[in-house]
């Protein structure tokens, strides 16, 4: 059995499916993750969510 999560997502593949589909629901620009994520993990989220996905920590260190 493998893990309960994917490194390359942070979130099991039926999490990002729910996460995907209440970003559908709600009309969503963009998925904001409180944990870091690194670039593949945002490469990968944004590929399969269909809208960019960005770690909190990275918008608040944009200026």
């Amino acid at each position: 059995m493998g893990l309960p999560y994917s490194s390359r997502t942070l979130l099991s593949y039926g999490k990002v499916r729910e996460v995907a589909q209440a970003c559908d629901r709600a009309d969503a620009d963009a998925v904001i993750f409180l944990a870091s994520l690194t670039e593949r993990q945002q490469r990968t989220l944004t590929d399969m969510l269909g809208r960019p996905a960005v770690s909190l920590s990275h918008i608040l260190a944009v200026d």
